[in-house]
């Protein structure tokens, strides 16, 4: 708690003071939870029952009736106690978060062991194993497309509901998320699609303007390609921050829940940066990307490193390296499977905390009148 508050009663400014000065004011029946108060260094007023240091009672009291959509947040958090949070919930609720991460896993993985054999065969080779990646391959998609919504609806829920105190069974967890699955299937292909459309159109775009002999005129406009592609992937990022918490926890249905998700990414412009849910949110992505790429190299790297022994040149690296992607062995397998599992085991703590973050942001933010 910030050592500084000033209060706010009919229009009136009195501060600032600390800690001590507002319990006594409580006391003596000068503040009361109805009052504005702001921290000093801050321009966001919010009502002084919020504050759990002064009302602490009340507080317990609500909290005890909050429910699994978040109220049990009565301030805006910290980003410590965002991730104090976020840790009790992935450990309370491992086995639950890594069983719902494995409905997506073990699709992907078992499609990716299938897919390199999707070629068609040489004249006077067998069809049988081409026709048998065909049918896994065909069968691991249905199986994503149906396990993935669930897994993000269930974890979304779940995370909700351990941080409001409950622990539901897997079985609760999938009744709740039935009805959420058409929402969130359509909400991710409208997400994914449009990060698929603007950035493989402007790259691919880019790439043709460079290939060949390209003039002064082409290379620059490859590069503003580029930066339309960064840019827009930033303004994606921004919109799209919270869509899978909006779709699963909040009440809006299917594109109201983007424009909810855009709003809270947006709010708490008059708050100092890194309280603002937008940079707590790109800070977060931007160390579970250090985190992805850290697993895959320690994990993967060694593995690559063995198999290129022995390559003496450029050539023969990207023959190596070809024949990698195209076939896969037991160690291949293995690798795989290992950096899968990490997979599962670690996303679900990402999950956690978005979700904190966004029931912590939703918990104080109101949406404008005019809207």
């Amino acid at each position: 708690m910030t050592d500084q508050w000033i209060v706010r009663v009919q229009n009136r400014e009195y501060g600032p003071v600390g800690v001590e000065e507002l319990l006594e004011w409580k006391r003596e029946g000068r503040l009361i939870r109805e009052n504005e108060v702001r921290e000093a260094n801050s321009e966001r007023w919010f009502p002084a029952g919020e504050l759990p240091e002064i009302f602490g009672d009340e507080l317990s009291q609500a909290n005890e009736a909050a429910t699994a959509t978040g109220s049990l947040l009565v301030r805006r958090l910290s980003f410590g106690e965002i991730l104090a949070a976020s840790w009790q919930i992935y450990r309370r609720g491992f086995g639950k978060l890594f069983v719902l991460a494995l409905l997506v896993v073990i699709p992907t993985y078992f499609f990716q062991l299938a897919a390199p054999f999707l070629e068609l065969p040489k004249p006077g080779e067998s069809m049988a194993p081409a026709t048998v990646s065909a049918v896994v391959v065909f069968v691991m998609l249905v199986l994503l497309i149906i396990g993935w919504p669930f897994s993000v609806g269930a974890t979304q829920l779940l995370a909700a509901d351990l941080l409001s105190g409950k622990d539901p069974t897997l079985g609760e967890l999938f009744a709740r998320a039935k009805p959420l699955w058409t929402r969130i299937l359509g909400l991710g292909l409208v997400v994914y699609g449009s990060y698929l459309l603007w950035t493989i159109i402007p790259l691919w775009l880019a790439l043709q303007l460079a290939e060949g002999q390209p003039s002064p005129g082409s290379l620059l406009l490859a590069l503003c390609l580029l930066i339309f592609t960064a840019y827009m992937v930033a303004r994606l990022f921004i919109n799209f921050l919270f869509w899978q918490q909006a779709a699963a926890l909040g009440n809006a249905e299917s594109m109201e829940a983007l424009r909810e998700s855009k709003d809270l990414a947006r709010s708490g412009t008059d708050l100092p940066r890194l309280k603002r849910p937008l940079y707590r949110g790109a800070l977060i992505a931007s160390l579970w990307l250090v985190v992805v790429f850290v697993r895959k190299v320690a994990i993967e790297l060694p593995v690559v490193a063995w198999k290129m022994r022995g390559v003496t040149s450029f050539e023969q690296g990207l023959t190596k390296i070809q024949s990698m992607a195209n076939s896969f062995d037991l160690l291949t397998c293995l690798t795989t499977l290992v950096s899968s599992l990490v997979h599962a085991a670690l996303q679900p703590l990402v999950v956690a905390i978005f979700v904190v973050l966004y029931l912590d942001t939703k918990r104080t933010w109101h949406r404008p009148p005019n809207d």
